[in-house]
């Protein structure tokens, strides 16, 4: 199966409840950053958010067989489902540690 990258979008103050969601899963290799969503909808920003013209917000991203992240985006909506989460995937041509062979590294 393809692996692929997991992207998700949420609200800083689901943060912990994700991540242990995600660890209780048995997800225990994710990355999270914080990062500013821009163009969201007025009724879901603070009043310093709408000052700012930003929404302050916490990404996840998963490198998942595809199978699997379809399982973990299911499992998210019937546990998280109208909390406002936003997710995409995408493929991963290559990945793994520098050095490796998994990394897609060609040797002249």
């Amino acid at each position: 199966m393809n692996e692929c990258l997991l992207t998700l979008i949420a609200t800083p103050e689901l943060e912990e409840r994700l991540v242990d969601w995600l660890l209780e899963a048995n997800h225990e290799g994710f990355t999270t950053f914080r990062c500013q969503g821009h163009g969201v909808h007025a009724d879901r920003l603070s009043t310093a958010e709408q000052v700012a013209g930003r929404q302050r917000q916490i990404a996840f991203w998963l490198q998942l067989p595809e199978g699997e992240a379809e399982v973990v985006i299911r499992g998210l909506s019937n546990s998280f489902g109208g909390a406002g989460l936003h997710f995409w995937i995408t493929p991963v041509l290559a990945g793994g540690p520098i050095g490796s062979p998994a990394s897609g590294e060609t040797t002249a």
